[in-house]
C-alpha cells in the first residue's frame, strides 16, 4: 500500500473511534447513590397522552418527595402539570393523562423528585420526548 492510502485509512479509523465514543457517552444515564431507578414513560392513544414516572429508592429510603411531572409542547407551553407527589415507602409511581393534544405535535414529559435516605435528599430526574401520531 502506498503511504497516502495508509495515512487516509489511519485518519478514517481515528474519526470512527471518536464518533463511536461520542455516541456511547451520550447514551449514559445518570448514576445515583440512593436510587435504583428512575423511569419516565410517555404514550399516546389518539390525542390523549399517558404520562408515567416511577422511582425506586435504595434500601433504607424513608420517603420520596417533591414529585413533579410536567408535559410541555414543542413551544414550551405546559399542557399537563402534577406536583407535590410523594410516597413514604421506597418507591413512587405517578400515572396521569392529558387529552385534547394535537396530532403531529412533539411533547416532552419531565419528571423530578427527591429520594430521602440516610438523612439526605438525593434529587432525581428524567424526561421523555415523543410526537403525537398523526
Amino acid at each position: 500500500m502506498n503511504k497516502k492510502f495508509k495515512h487516509f485509512i489511519s485518519i478514517l479509523l481515528s474519526l470512527a473511534v471518536v464518533v463511536g465514543s461520542a455516541m456511547i457517552v451520550s447514551a449514559v444515564e445518570p448514576r445515583y447513590s440512593d436510587t435504583h431507578s428512575v423511569t419516565v414513560r410517555l404514550m399516546f392513544d389518539g390525542t390523549t397522552a399517558g404520562c408515567e414516572a416511577e422511582v425506586e429508592g435504595a434500601s433504607g429510603t424513608t420517603s420520596i418527595t417533591n414529585g413533579h411531572l410536567t408535559l410541555k409542547d414543542s413551544r414550551g407551553n405546559v399542557v399537563g402539570d402534577w406536583s407535590n407527589k410523594k410516597s413514604y415507602t421506597t418507591s413512587l409511581s405517578i400515572s396521569e393523562s392529558v387529552s385534547g393534544l394535537t396530532k403531529g405535535e412533539t411533547y416532552t414529559l419531565s419528571f423530578s423528585a427527591n429520594v430521602n435516605r440516610n438523612g439526605k435528599a438525593e434529587p432525581v430526574s428524567g424526561s421523555k420526548t415523543m410526537t403525537c401520531p398523526k
